[in-house]
């Protein structure tokens, strides 16, 4: 005798089964508490609830987490059997087997279905009037075919009307009655799906973006954060997307019933017999007026500021599609109140340091990868998401921050103390979110907290009491100029006195300390004695630990030796990033993998003038190692920034620079080019090729460069004419070239005074915590004469061919000091001399440009001792003994621009080989 389902069925008090997202559980439990109901947890996605028809409704009006809101109808265990399986397993290259005992189904699945779906009278459910359909979800564990499964139960409900009644209700889409099926390796159930379709769906979704975050997970991450709880002031999403978050806030906020959003004949219990239409109607009635009240309430609030709602995203079709969803949603009337921009996560701070609120909840769904390109980058973004939020809110001294991620150690980069995290689902995707109150003091460390918060100490050592001394005296100097001027890296010694032949540098909370390779005639172990003294003053005058200090020593660098990574025994601390604040710019700074940190502190002020010149600029930065200069054109509005550099790791150092500040890198120009252009090539090759103009240049090359990816060799004394030349033709009529370098003895040749105006800026480029009488750098400020752009052409070949004698002869000392002949011999005694005396030089030794590419010495490596030397070297003959320049076979070329195109016109070649002596770069202006 088939059994009658809802033969006891109460509307006062029967159960229901709600299913939600795997994760969403407990946000369902808080959502239940709301409505003064106990849920209990069956399993993932699975909530048992005891009702009434009037707490029913009321689920079905107002819930945001749940999918769907099932009525049991009953439950059918499979017949299991005993299956010895073996296990293969693999460890070490050696595979072992064991035998274990396993359960699995000792019956056809689709006949047990049918068989258990027969066991039900449905004509007692609904009639042959009455459409319906079966929905069944198999676990991934259960091996069937589910389309013949599902009809199998479809074909136990037409039989049993067949049977009873001589005919059989129709199958439907849209049907009055929702039968839902699922099935495991252990059991299977039946349900009446009393939702009908699904209760994540609103209607406001007119509008998508890539990867769209569903509504009711949306909502679930809301009761995660506490923002049911109304004591949030604000709600600010910086990359809202197509505005999910925004609008499920306010929706929660006004109490709006999003079951109303779907249309009578969605809801599965409309012709169910149970149903109490009366009762429905008057809980829905109630629940419109009292949104529309609550409406009303926050329309006030939001014109008059007591509560804000902020919308950013730095994609124009996203705002779109939020302001497309806010409109279709039942938020209308209020929309024009929520504050909706197209703003780079990069700018986002302006807007933030404005807001007047009390405690405000940022939440977001930064893109996993799909909006921003490439995943490298992603990490940084959230680094940098963090920090945005941290520093921009700063003044409000309370807020909390929630943020999805798709991996767990994204998440572990945000400031969020004591951090609650929930894994879940959005769609198949596994998701983190990562909530809790934003940590202001993570950020704090960057903002110059070592000197700032500086106070002298009383320290009695007498072994290094000079060097305590005169440490302190520094850090009160520089302490008002910092806070002043928001510094928050800084030298603060830098060998002043001869026994403490260290460099000291502070990047926010963290202290580098170089040490420089002590004179032969010191004892190793007395320079040791002395260093470890300095590094104990150190740890007593900042009171700061071990970790906190990063040492490296500065030797002398031969060939390649110059450019290698430093060898941790500590794998762990390898490739270890850390952020550096300047001007507004946060910046990666590695203190144990390199000679150099990725961050010169000495061009800070130089950088500063590149940001402030930028602003609807195209943006050209030469030698562009990691990219800091072109991170700060960008966040002073340059209109694009192309950085050109040999070395692709660096570039790819500069690109999570950019991430780090929120700057997109797929952003695009109004021409649809990109915005922002990273270029692996030699900087000689890109001047000759490239044909674009630029309003702002800045070249900060390498004193001296023997690469092998550069075919040839750099020396900034003796080629910044042509260097500067070719940059120049690049540089548009009112634009300014920022030209800087570390050879302590440059002199700007009078060929580039003579053809261009030159400014020297090296005073205004030199911070106050480096020596302005020893400058660390040359600078200088070079624009066109009365804005009148000349191209110049180039007599000289060096740049078009290789230096083969003088790279060979480098390359023979590199390798182990070899010497091969006399010529090798004369060679190295002029490369030793020059060489040693370079390197007595304290500030020239104060700043070492590392770089992967192996072409970028930022320390003068080769000095001539007389001009006559300096002369055969600049003229391409005698670079070391006499050789003649290689020549190259290529016809000499000279570029006109007519009518907007270059035209290649060959050189007369008896003209140019006039004189059997080389010329010196030597450029003239075209006709």
């Amino acid at each position: 005798m088939p059994k009658i389902p809802f033969a006891d069925f109460t509307p006062t008090a029967f159960d229901v089964v709600i299913t939600c997202a795997d994760g969403l559980e407990n946000a369902l439990l808080v959502e239940l508490d709301l409505f003064a109901l106990v849920g209990q947890i069956v399993r993932m996605g699975r909530v048992r609830v005891n009702v009434s028809l009037a707490d029913f409704y009321k689920i079905c009006l107002y819930s945001r987490v749940a999918s769907r809101v099932l009525l049991p109808i009953g439950e059918y265990y499979f017949r299991q059997k005993t299956q010895t399986i073996n296990q293969v397993r693999e460890n070490g290259g050696q595979k072992s087997i064991r035998t274990i005992e396993t359960k699995v189904i000792d019956e056809d699945v689709p006949t047990a279905l049918y068989e258990f779906a027969s066991r039900y009278d449905w004509t007692s459910m609904f009639g042959v009037d009455n459409t319906f359909a079966i929905r069944l979800s198999t676990d991934k564990r259960l091996s069937v075919n589910q389309q013949f499964a599902t009809l199998r139960i479809k074909d136990a409900v037409a039989d049993c009307f067949n049977e009873k009644l001589g005919k059989r209700p129709n199958v439907d889409k849209s049907p009055d009655f929702h039968i839902y099926a699922h099935a495991t390796n252990e059991l299977a159930e039946l349900y009446l799906d009393l939702s009908g379709t699904s209760l994540h769906k609103r209607g406001y979704r007119v509008a998508n973006t890539d990867a769209p975050l569903k509504e009711n997970l949306a909502s679930a991450l809301l009761y995660e954060c506490q923002w049911h709880k109304g004591e949030h002031t604000a709600i600010i999403d910086p990359m809202c997307g197509s505005g999910t978050l925004i609008t499920e806030a306010l929706l929660m906020k006004t109490a709006y019933p999003v079951g109303i959003d779907k249309k009578a004949s969605d809801f599965g219990f409309y012709h169910w017999q149970y149903h109490d239409d009366n009762l429905w109607q008057t809980l829905a009635n109630t629940a419109l007026n009292n949104f529309h009240a609550n409406l009303v309430r926050l329309e006030q609030e939001l014109i008059k500021g007591d509560f804000i709602a902020l919308a950013l995203d730095a994609n124009a079709h996203a705002v779109r599609a939020c302001h497309k969803n806010l409109m279709a949603s039942a938020l209308a009337p209020i929309a024009q109140h929520v504050r909706l921009e197209q703003r780079s996560l990069a700018s986002t701070k302006e807007v933030l340091t404005k807001i007047n609120t009390a405690y405000p909840l940022v939440i977001t769904n930064p893109p996993y990868g799909e909006r921003l390109g490439e995943s490298d980058f992603i990490k940084p973004l959230y680094h940098g998401l963090g920090l945005i939020m941290a520093d921009g809110l700063r003044h409000v001294g309370r807020a909390d921050m929630a943020v999805l991620a798709s991996y767990i150690e994204h998440a572990d980069t945000l400031p969020i103390s004591k951090p609650n995290t929930l894994k879940c689902h959005n769609g198949a995707l596994s998701v983190y979110f990562r909530h809790g109150a934003i940590d202001f003091t993570k950020t704090d460390r960057l903002m110059h907290e070592l000197i700032v918060n500086f106070h002298k100490k009383e320290i009695n050592h007498p072994d290094s009491q000079e060097f305590i001394n005169r440490l302190q005296k520094n850090i009160i100097n520089l302490k008002k100029h910092a806070q002043k001027n928001h510094i928050s890296n800084m030298r603060i010694y830098d060998a002043d006195l001869p026994n403490y032949n260290v460099a000291i540098d502070i990047y926010g909370d963290k202290i580098h300390v170089q040490e420089y390779a002590p004179p032969k005639q010191i004892p190793a172990d007395v320079a040791k004695s002395r260093f470890n003294l300095v590094l104990s003053a150190i740890r007593k005058i900042f009171n700061v630990q071990r970790e906190s200090i990063f040492i490296k020593t500065r030797m002398r660098q031969s060939g390649n030796d110059q450019y290698t990574k430093n060898i941790k025994e500590d794998n762990q601390k390898s490739k270890k990033m850390y952020v550096a604040y300047e001007h507004g710019a946060y910046l990666y700074v590695n203190f144990t993998d390199y000679l150099d940190t990725g961050l010169f502190i000495d061009h800070r002020n130089i950088r500063e003038m590149i940001k402030n010149a930028s602003r609807g600029k195209h943006v050209l930065n030469l030698f562009a190692y990691t990219c800091t200069a072109s991170v700060h054109s960008a966040m002073g509005g340059a209109k694009s920034v192309t950085s050109v550099d040999l070395s692709a790791n660096y570039l790819n150092w500069g690109k999570q620079n950019f991430a780090l500040n929120g700057l997109d890198l797929t952003a695009t120009t109004s021409d649809n080019t990109p915005k922002y252009q990273f270029i692996a090539t030699d900087v000689f090759d890109w001047l000759k090729n490239n044909t674009e103009q630029f309003e702002v240049i800045f070249i900060d090359p390498p004193t001296f460069s023997n690469s092998k990816k550069f075919q040839g060799t750099f020396d900034v004394q003796r080629d910044h004419v042509a260097l500067i030349s070719r940059a120049m033709n690049r540089l548009a009529p009112n634009g300014v070239l920022y030209f800087s370098n570390n050879f302590t003895k440059f002199v700007l040749d009078d060929e580039i005074k003579s053809r261009y105006e030159v400014t020297p800026i090296t005073d205004k480029t030199i911070g106050v915590d480096f020596n302005l009488k020893k400058p660390i750098h040359q600078s200088f400020k070079i624009t066109h004469k009365n804005q009148i752009m000349r191209s110049y052409e180039f007599e000289s070949t060096f740049f078009d061919t290789v230096n083969d004698h003088w790279q060979d002869e480098i390359t023979a000392y590199n390798k182990k000091g070899e010497i091969k002949h006399s010529k090798d011999r004369a060679f190295k005694k002029s490369f030793d001399k020059s060489f040693d005396k370079s390197f007595k030089d304290k500030s020239d030794n104060s700043r070492f440009k590392k770089d992967d590419r192996k072409d970028s010495f930022k320390k003068e490596t080769f000095k001539n001792n007389d001009k006559k030397s300096f002369d055969k070297r600049q003229t391409g003959k005698d670079r070391f003994y006499d050789n003649e320049p290689v020549k190259s076979d290529k016809p000499k070329m000279r570029y006109e621009k007519i009518d907007g195109k270059l035209v290649a016109t060959p050189i007369n070649n008896a003209q140019a080989n006039q004189s059997n002596q080389p010329k010196k770069y030597v450029l003239k202006p075209k006709s």
